[in-house]
């Protein structure tokens, strides 16, 4: 089975006006769905793909109306292949409810389960709009503990949107962290995939194998003091399953060159 991961497209219909700041650098940036579009296109020519994972950011606003055209769009590029999503600090979920579902705006977490013979996947929701860091609710724990319950029998893939370690970003780790790992270290996880640094990084915890993708957008790279140099870069990463277990790792990621800007973060 292949899996083909991608997070952080941070999509917006239209990005909004501006010369200033981190609204000025996504200003200048290309539509994500255009990277977007020539990774789907070569990836069909050359493998086929039998599940889709998008590990949060979805959106960069949280707009009801990007999530519906974000949707549609993902349909139509990826026809019958199956789509799995997640949530990130970006994403708003009463409007994802309301833009991706068709449904009542609500506050509740996204989760999401998908079994499939050799393996299950659960997306976990650690994401809270206006908390870069992400922030998770005992409510969020008690579901993922009773779920992991109800799977215990099965080889699990486990998505996030935040990281978990603390050596592969200068941003901080999720807080739930520990927690998290304390919960799943008697179940059979096979690996655990997320995203939100926007950048490629590779490690076990806890012997479990531990995928971190690039973002479908732009990266940040601290040059010192306080100086962030913003480019566009894409990337995304493919997995091949035997038996509910990852055989195979290879990752794209696509270099442009093109500086959007570079920002005093301190102010």
């Amino acid at each position: 089975m292949n899996i083909l991961h991608i997070s952080d497209i941070h999509f917006r219909r239209e990005y909004e006006a501006s010369e200033e700041g981190y609204k000025g650098m996504l200003a200048t940036m290309q539509s994500p769905l255009i990277p977007l579009g020539e990774c789907l296109k070569h990836l069909k020519k050359h493998t086929t793909l039998d599940l889709v994972i998008i590990s949060g950011d979805l959106t960069e606003d949280g707009e009801i109306e990007d999530y519906r055209y974000l949707k549609e769009w993902l349909q139509g590029a990826l026809g019958e292949t199956k789509m799995i999503v997640t949530l990130g600090n970006h994403d708003i979920k009463e409007n994802f409810w309301v833009g991706w579902f068709e449904e009542a705006a609500t506050s509740k977490p996204y989760n999401q389960v998908v079994a499939y013979p050799e393996f299950t996947v659960i997306s976990f929701d650690n994401s809270s709009y206006g908390y870069a860091d992400g922030i998770v609710d005992e409510q969020q724990f008690q579901w993922l503990e009773k779920t992991l319950d109800e799977w215990k029998d099965q080889p699990i893939i486990l998505v996030t949107h935040h990281h978990l370690l603390p050596q592969q970003s200068n941003m901080p780790k999720w807080p739930g962290t520990e927690r998290f790992l304390s919960l799943i270290e008697s179940y059979d996880i096979r690996c655990i995939l997320n995203g939100h640094t926007h950048h490629f990084f590779i490690d076990e915890i806890n012997g479990i194998p531990y995928f971190t993708v690039a973002s479908m957008s732009f990266v940040g790279e601290d040059v010192g003091e306080g100086l962030v140099r913003f480019e566009e870069r894409h990337g995304y990463n493919l997995y091949q399953l035997e038996q509910g277990r990852v055989t195979r790792q290879t990752s794209e990621n696509f270099l442009s060159g093109h500086v959007l800007k570079i920002l005093d973060m301190r102010q």
